[in-house]
């Protein structure tokens, strides 16, 4: 199976497990982008992005071997754009890019398994 791997702060898992947050979000950065987003040829020719597909995801809290870990499946996996008041892309620099501000929204569902929990 292909799991996204995530660190996640305890509250946040805690409060995944107990249904109370129903998305995990995830910022896109030029740093991490791969793991989130993969390129590919839309039918107008153009290049375009969709999320990476994996089979679910891998949240862990902290850092030692005896860790909480919980593997959970999605639901839908989406890019947002975030935009101002009027509507317009909010764009960053970055190395002397322009970029749009991002972020992945995993629409959680079921439960695989739960490790040190």
């Amino acid at each position: 199976m292909n799991y996204l791997t995530l660190q996640i702060k305890r509250e946040h898992l805690d409060n995944i497990l107990a249904g109370k947050k129903p998305d995990e979000f995830r910022e896109i950065r030029p740093k991490n982008a791969k793991k989130f987003i993969e390129y590919f040829i839309a039918a107008d020719g153009e290049e375009d992005v969709r999320p990476r597909q994996y089979d679910g995801l891998k949240l862990l809290n902290g850092y030692a071997s005896d860790r909480p870990e919980v593997i959970i499946k999605y639901k839908k996996a989406e890019i947002e754009y975030l935009v101002d008041e009027d509507g317009n892309p909010i764009e960053y620099e970055e190395n002397g890019e322009i970029y749009m501000t991002a972020q992945m929204v995993y629409n959680l569902g079921e439960v695989v398994s739960r490790k040190n929990i």
